[in-house]
Formats: structure tokens, C-alpha cells, sequence
């Protein structure tokens, strides 16, 4: 996670949350989530596989609910683990996670726990007197996917009319009810040209998060990847974030990409060009976000109980909590895929083992695979030339 606004404009919490890396993590500020230890990793839970929308790019390819997924009582089991090894946050997604009619139990359940919990959704379930239960039940971040500053173009990627309404509608119920939101887009290149409408729509509504994510090839995503971005698009839509970061730096709006630990190499090439001064200290704060969080900083457990590395990685399960706790899983006696994705990503082979980046960055492992076949190999979508030790488009 690359938090444009606050390296470039000093706003959010990372640089306190720096400051406070020895903080246990029952004690610690909000945004030390995202760098939290190898140890306790931010975990992502897929409660369902359920959803009422059927979005082009879904990673899970959420439909119709598993026969087999997730009962209450073993969902409340692993919350219980979550409290007890003091995880420093718990991603509720799916599938659409408000569909399943154990959410509020379990979130509930997770308040009475201690557990700090958000939710991704696509927001159109998010009524009025649903708005009022998640705040009650302190869902600590409301985040919704957005694809397009129109109806049309957001439902023709959704696949059901009427889903950006709901969408909108959902967040300013979330936020009527007092609820932090955010405002999430995948970009591809049918709608990349959005992100500025969107942003803008954010700063018109209040919006406090605007998040950026990369395509990446898992679920039914795989099966549109010609569809991904050009570089030099890539390049674009960081450039209009890196301006738009600065220019906005006195309003409420956090601006943010994920799933793409090269935007930060795009942030210290520019540094190193216009404000060299800084480059040391943002190089410094990139390092303790970890790149590539694979294995390390973040985990998913998906409905059924499978553990992987990532939650764009399904091919790759370490384990289930079915039949052995999270925390043996992880930490205790980890499977041998789990340590080798741990060591290696300070040793890659290809364009990303040669790059004078790879401390910050890491590329994405998935996309590596996917592309190459090589899971440690080189990311062909980086933006970086690491043997020209430039961007391949200079847009500044």
C-alpha cells in the first residue's frame, strides 16, 4: 500500500505509525496496520463466496454461495484466535460479505473480542438501518468499489443495473452513520481515464480515502488481462495522482494505490528529479511498508478455511484452519511454499533480482507467474527499467 498523500503532502498517520514500530500491536495507531510484522500479518477473510453482483475483474470469482464454506461456530472460533494472537486487523470481504447472514454475528462478535474489523463491499447493500448496525458494531472502515463516475459504465462491468446507485447510495448511508469510507477503483484500460472523475467525486461527497488498485491476474481477472493497463497509461494515472496528492494536500482526502508496490518506485524517481532532498526519507518509510507484502505483512483466509500467502494467490494454499490454527499455520510450524515465499523475496531472479528497487518494491509476484510462469521471476508490467535505472515513460 502506497500512501501518495502521505509521503508526498504529510498527511495520515505512517510516519507516526513509523515512529511507533515497537508499539505492540493492541496499542498501536491505525495506520500502523499496514506495516505491521511478519509475525501478526493483516489478515483478509473471505466469509463467503456469495455475491449479487458479477464483476468482470473478481478475484475470488464470487457467484453462488460454497456448499461448504464457513458455519458461525467456526467462524467464531477464529476470531477468536484473531483476539487471542491480538492480530492487528481483520478485512471482511468475499463475495459480497453483507449477503451472508453471519456478518453481523460474527462482527458483533468481533467488537466483544477486540478484534479491529473493516469491511470491502460493493456497497450496495448498505441501507440506512445497515449503515447504523455496522457503526454499532464498529466496523472500523467501510471501503466500496467503484469503477466509473457513471451508471453506465460501473454496471456494465458489475453486470446488474442499478449498482452504482446502490453503491453511492451505500456510501452516504455509511457516512450519514458516522462510518469512515473510502472509495476503491481497479483500473484497466477502459476506465482508467476515470480516476480523476472519481477523485473528484470523493472530494464533492466528502469521501475521506480514495484507493487506486492494479488489475491482477486471478479469479476471473485472469480472463481479461488483455485488458490491463498500458505502461505508459500506468504511468499517467500515477503521474495525475502524484500532482493530485500535492495539490490537494489541504483537503480531507487520502489518496492511496495498492496491489502495485512499483507506484513507489514512480514516487522516488520523481523525488530524485524535484525534490532530492527527500528521497532518503520516503526511500526509508517505502521500506517499512515491504513492497510485496506476500507471506510476510498480509494473509488471506478464504471460505473455506484455506490460508495463502495473498489473496491473489488461490493456487498456492499454506494451510487450513480447519485442521490446524491460524497460528501454527504462520508462525509456529509454517509449510515449506510459506517459508520459501518469505526468503525470497529479497533474492527474485529476472528484472526485479537486479533492480536497485527491489528493497522498496518486489514487483508482484503474482503477475510474475502468471506472465512467465516464474513466481520469483521478473514483473513484466513494472513500469522501472531496472538496467536503463529509469521509468520507461519519464512522465513528471
Amino acid at each position: 500500500m502506497i500512501i501518495f498523500s502521505k509521503v508526498l503532502a504529510d498527511r495520515g498517520t505512517v510516519w507516526d505509525a513509523i515512529r511507533a514500530r515497537e508499539i505492540s500491536c493492541a496499542e498501536a495507531p491505525d495506520d500502523l496496520i499496514r506495516f505491521s510484522s511478519e509475525i501478526k500479518p493483516v489478515v483478509m477473510w473471505n466469509i463467503t463466496r456469495e455475491c449479487n453482483l458479477s464483476c468482470k475483474h473478481c478475484y475470488m470469482d464470487a457467484r453462488s454461495p460454497h456448499p461448504d464454506e464457513w458455519t458461525l461456530e467456526e467462524g467464531v472460533r477464529f476470531i477468536d484466535e484473531m483476539a487471542h494472537l491480538e492480530m492487528p486487523m481483520l478485512i471482511v470481504t468475499g463475495g459480497e460479505p453483507l449477503i451472508s447472514k453471519n456478518f453481523f454475528p460474527l462482527a458483533f462478535h468481533a467488537k466483544e473480542k477486540g478484534v479491529r474489523m473493516v469491511i470491502s463491499t460493493n456497497g450496495t447493500l448498505i441501507t440506512p438501518e445497515v449503515a447504523v448496525l455496522l457503526a454499532e458494531a464498529d466496523i472500523r472502515y467501510v471501503g466500496v468499489s467503484v469503477d466509473a463516475a457513471t451508471a453506465e459504465k460501473h454496471d456494465a462491468f458489475r453486470g446488474v443495473i442499478g449498482a452504482f446507485d446502490r453503491a453511492m447510495d451505500g456510501i452516504k448511508n455509511a457516512q450519514e452513520a458516522g462510518l469512515k469510507t473510502g472509495l476503491r477503483i481497479t483500473i484497466h484500460n477502459e476506465n482508467w481515464q476515470e480516476v480523476p472523475k472519481l477523485l473528484d467525486l470523493c472530494v464533492e461527497r466528502g469521501i475521506p480515502r480514495f484507493c487506486l488498485y492494479h488489475l491482477v491476474p486471478t479469479g476471473r481477472g485472469k480472463h481479461i488481462m488483455e485488458l490491463d493497463v498500458t505502461k505508459e497509461q500506468r504511468t499517467q494515472v500515477l503521474k495525475y495522482l502524484y500532482d493530485s496528492a500535492i495539490e490537494l494536500r489541504d483537503r480531507e482526502i487520502e489518496i492511496l494505490t495498492t496491489d502495485s508496490p512499483m507506484d513507489g518506485v514512480y514516487i522516488l524517481e520523481r523525488l530524485k528529479r524535484e525534490d532530492p532532498e527527500r528521497f532518503d526519507r520516503v526511500r526509508e518509510l517505502l521500506k517499512v511498508s515491504g513492497g510485496c507484502s506476500i507471506g510476510n505483512k498480509v494473509a488471506n483466509v478464504d471460505y473455506l478455511g484455506n490460508v495463502n500467502p495473498c489473496h491473489f494467490t488461490p493456487q498456492m494454499p499454506v494451510g487450513n484452519v480447519r485442521e490446524r490454527s491460524f497460528s501454527e499455520i504462520w508462525n509456529l510450524n509454517p509449510d515449506k511454499q510459506l517459508l520459501e515465499i518469505r526468503e525470497r523475496r529479497t533474492s527474485l531472479d529476472g528484472t526485479c533480482g537486479r533492480c536497485d528497487y527491489l528493497d522498496v518494491c518486489g514487483g508482484c509476484r503474482q503477475k510474475a507467474y502468471f506472465y512467465d510462469g516464474d513466481f520469483y521471476g521478473g514483473d513484466p508490467t513494472c513500469i522501472y527499467d531496472p538496467d536503463e535505472k529509469r521509468l520507461e515513460y519519464e512522465l513528471f
